[in-house]
């Protein structure tokens, strides 16, 4: 028999969360330098790629699953609702920018770099949403843990 250890479940939730801020946050770095030169550029694209797919996808991921089964349907409102919509809309936000993230290293690696550009945009304006939305959430939760 399956019995849910809430408890542990929080524990892992919390453990992504962290995680995630910290790809998210090595993103940043890594991003903010691919402007320097095309090959920067092209070399960012590919970096960033990787990333996704080897952390921040899965670290999403768990942050969704974990997040799901968490949620308390008797508690939504207030600032409750208020964290469950705002951590909805970070991982929607980073399930949508895996689109472009990998559509730009495929233009890279067609050495396209208007389209890398305009990839390059989509994913700042993508994450200027969904980063901010994953810091009320977090600030959000924070209050809510405290206030428990």
């Amino acid at each position: 028999m399956f019995i849910m250890r809430v408890d542990l479940l929080l524990q892992l939730h919390l453990f992504a969360v962290a995680f995630w801020l910290g790809v998210v946050a090595v993103e940043y770095l890594i991003e903010r330098g691919r402007a320097q030169s095309r090959s920067q550029g092209f070399t960012v694209a590919a970096l960033h790629r990787r990333i996704d797919l080897l952390f921040e996808t899965p670290a999403f991921g768990v942050v969704l699953i974990s997040g799901l089964l968490l949620i308390e349907p008797s508690r939504l409102d207030g600032l409750y609702a208020l964290k469950v919509v705002a951590g909805t809309v970070a991982v929607l936000g980073n399930v949508l920018c895996v689109i472009p993230v990998l559509r730009r290293h495929a233009t890279a690696q067609r050495d396209d770099l208007a389209a890398v550009i305009r990839q390059s945009r989509l994913i700042d304006l993508i994450s200027m949403l969904a980063i901010p939305a994953g810091g009320v959430a977090l600030i959000c939760g924070f209050y809510l843990m405290v206030q428990r």
